[in-house]
């Protein structure tokens, strides 16, 4: 079973609409396969052109378009207070924040003095070395806890806040790491995430990074006139217009492929991959949608349900919770439960075609 429901992931900073609906793939190939390079240029291969790998990421701002910087100011927000009393706030809290004091004190640094006593080029490493240093530790518990040495790994605050924000899932804990970042664009990839050679193959005059940043429709129309030089030009072009066809059908067609999934809501996620699931060519799978309806415009609806009949069309079983009465109308069979909320509610009331719901 496939279960698509009407909630929101939490996906990484990484994550867009195009990873979301696997169209960055696509249209990765199209560039690496059937674009314009420059005269003498290597032919890329497709993992060139992504900015969420080595081969293509810019190695500036590591893919992320942004360059995030942290400061002495941002991490120790007042240096009045000593590391045991929380002077360095972007450390994280619990056990990890206190392992990271326990760790620095047995490298042999004061934890007590307040932050702005301490030498400059100690303020320096504790916030922002690269090092990881590992020594051992001795902590200092109560008297009926076991008092086991361990060996502890050090982490600056940089560093840990970096990691936070580029790599966690939570996001919470990005949330968070963000409170002591500043951000600028890429001075070098000017915010197109990619390396230079990558941003300069073209494909119907466009780069990669200005075809990512147009609404779905606007990419479709663009290949739809692009003169398309060769088979693999045409056969990746028409694959991919055949991948967008089942997105801007469920209304989705103003978004663009460099979309970030954090800032999509429930209801768009959980059609992105409806669409995904239409090109997956699976049968005989029970998909379980909650509201698939929620927050689409009433004129898309009948494309909605046009997806739905596919997807059943293709020996998969669709069960829907819905309320939207168009949706609820269009099923085969249809299951009433209630007749009210939480504890009042949980009988069914009906089950059967549609029309005979008017008898109850």
């Amino acid at each position: 079973a496939v279960s698509l429901e009407q909630r929101r992931s939490s996906p990484g900073s990484r994550s867009s609409v195009g990873t979301v609906t696997l169209l960055s793939n696509s249209l990765r190939m199209l560039y690496s396969r059937a674009g314009t390079y420059p005269p003498g240029a290597e032919r890329l291969d497709s993992d060139a052109f992504s900015p969420n790998t080595a081969a293509g990421a810019c190695p500036a701002c590591q893919g992320l378009g942004t360059i995030h910087r942290t400061s002495e100011e941002l991490l120790v927000p007042d240096p009045g207070l000593s590391i045991r009393e929380g002077a360095i706030a972007a450390w994280p809290g619990a056990w990890q924040g206190k392992n990271l004091r326990d760790v620095l004190e047995a490298l042999g640094h004061d934890v007590d003095a307040p932050w702005r006593e301490l030498a400059a080029e100690d303020r320096e490493w504790i916030l922002f070395t690269e090092e990881q240093p590992v020594v051992t530790v001795h902590p200092v518990r109560d008297a009926d806890r076991i008092q086991r040495p361990y060996q502890g790994t050090y982490m600056s605050a940089h560093r840990h806040v970096m990691r936070t924000f580029s790599d966690s899932r939570s996001a919470t804990l990005r949330a968070r790491a963000e409170r002591f970042l500043t951000h600028s664009p890429c001075p070098v990839c000017k915010g197109r995430r990619l390396r230079p050679e990558a941003l300069a193959v073209t494909f119907a005059g466009r780069t990669i990074a200005e075809l990512a940043a147009l609404p779905l429709t606007a990419l479709d129309a663009v290949l739809a006139s692009a003169p398309l030089d060769g088979e693999a030009a045409r056969v990746l072009a028409e694959d991919l217009r055949a991948r967008i066809g089942p997105v801007v059908e469920l209304g989705l067609g103003y978004l663009s492929l460099d979309r970030t999934a954090p800032t999509l809501s429930a209801g768009e996620l959980q059609r992105l991959r409806l669409a995904t699931q239409l090109r997956s060519g699976l049968f005989g799978v029970v998909y379980v949608l909650d509201e698939p309806s929620a927050g689409l415009h009433p004129a898309d609806t009948e494309a909605l349900l046009g997806v739905l009949d596919r997807l059943g069309a293709a020996g998969n079983t669709v069960f829907v919770v819905e309320h939207h009465l168009d949706v609820v109308r269009h099923a085969d069979w249809l299951v009433d439960v209630g007749p009210l909320a939480g504890e009042h509610g949980g009988r069914v009331l009906y089950s059967g075609p549609p029309q005979g719901l008017a008898d109850v």
